[in-house]
């Protein structure tokens, strides 16, 4: 991270103390975004905003050990901000409980040689190359403790974690990123995360179907006849009913058997007011109809134009409980019937499970999911 990038928030009382240090800070070290607060109680309003480094004095007016007061705080409230004393009343006694209280650093503003400006940017660099190497430590102690919750929430997304809280979500790298600096939120603190590995639409394209990836040429539009023909759309649903029933995968429409890309034109067609948008809640509808409410958020759905035509992947997450399919099947009497079906993925095809397979499964399932 580059030096004018780094967040400080300076927490000094004495004005010609701060002007001396703002001095150094911003036009010898070149740090840029610097906040300041000159009592105590003003610093622990500040920190409602992460920072990326906190220099405290130890000794306040308004407190005499205000340097304990906020690395307390910073602890209790499990901030990752580097916290560096800065003080002019040194000792021993407090140098000892400023470590203790996970202190970065515990300078002294009179130092018996040499420059402690020098020594207090020497400590920040210190800090920022040891975090960008090791990484933010509370926030991935965090989101391993609570992976499976932002996996369900955040599912398909990229996601920023700063003090253990997550401010910030999208559904790229770049897109996150931006969003971030638009916020003034990029510090070297701030842990970035994706929740599942969604692999781009065209790098499925190149592959071949298999037990995760299926390739559709539409979804209600017959190609062969060229025409509308609604019961195909029980094929995509069967193929994102397997995929919740199995290990995942993932759904590409408007793409044919060989990889060959049909596109999305003629399905949207179909509706009314035709849009990518009314593809997308056409499609969540009907699957919420056949499939379940519940399981669209083990669902994301992205398109992407290429080469002119737009193509549409339903990423599917394995689901905990079972997902029956609704289908409307014809009887041996030839009347059409409402059918359940349990389908599953084998290999490169999916399958629907008969009464004591669906057993097999469900007791299987259970002992895994324990």
């Amino acid at each position: 991270m580059q030096t004018q990038n780094v967040h400080l928030l300076v927490i000094e009382d004495r004005a010609d103390n701060l002007n001396e240090l703002l001095t150094w800070l911003r036009e010898d070290f070149g740090y840029q975004e610097i906040v300041t607060a000159t009592t105590t109680s003003e610093a622990l309003e500040k920190l409602a905003s992460p920072f990326d480094v906190i220099i405290s004095d130890m000794r306040m007016y308004d407190e005499v050990n205000a340097g304990f007061t906020i690395l307390d705080w910073v602890q209790q409230h499990n901030l990752s901000s580097v916290v560096i004393i800065f003080t002019a009343n040194e000792s021993l006694e407090d140098c000892h409980r400023a470590w203790k209280s996970k202190a970065w650093d515990y300078i002294s503003k009179n130092p018996p040689t040499g420059n402690a400006f020098d020594t207090l940017n020497d400590s920040i660099q210190e800090a920022i190359a040891y975090l960008n190497r090791w990484g933010n430590l509370p926030n991935q102690q965090w989101f391993e403790e609570n992976q499976q919750d932002l996996e369900a929430k955040y599912w398909g997304q990229y996601i920023a974690i700063a003090n253990q809280v997550v401010i910030d979500s999208a559904d790229t790298a770049t897109e996150l990123f931006t969003k971030l600096e638009e916020r003034e939120l990029r510090r070297f603190t701030t842990t970035i995360k994706q929740i599942g590995d969604l692999i781009p639409i065209p790098e499925l394209i190149k592959r071949i179907e298999s037990d995760n990836v299926e390739f559709k040429s539409s979804f209600q539009w017959d190609v062969r006849n060229n025409r509308e023909n609604k019961e195909l759309q029980q094929e995509v649903l069967k193929a994102i009913a397997s995929f919740l029933n199995t290990d995942g995968g993932t759904v590409l429409i408007g793409v044919e058997d060989n990889g060959n890309i049909f596109g999305l034109e003629k399905d949207i067609s179909t509706l009314k007011n035709g849009s990518l948008d009314s593809f997308e809640r056409h499609l969540f509808q009907q699957i919420e109809n056949s499939i379940g409410k519940k399981f669209l958020l083990n669902l994301k759905i992205r398109f992407e134009n290429i080469n002119g035509q737009y193509i549409c992947a339903v990423y599917v997450r394995k689901a905990i409980q079972p997902a029956f399919l609704k289908l409307k099947k014809k009887n041996k009497d030839g009347k059409t019937e409402d059918s359940l079906d349990l389908y599953v993925r084998t290999g490169n095809s999916k399958r629907s499970l008969n009464p004591m397979e669906i057993y097999e499964y469900a007791v299987t399932k259970s002992k895994i999911d324990r």
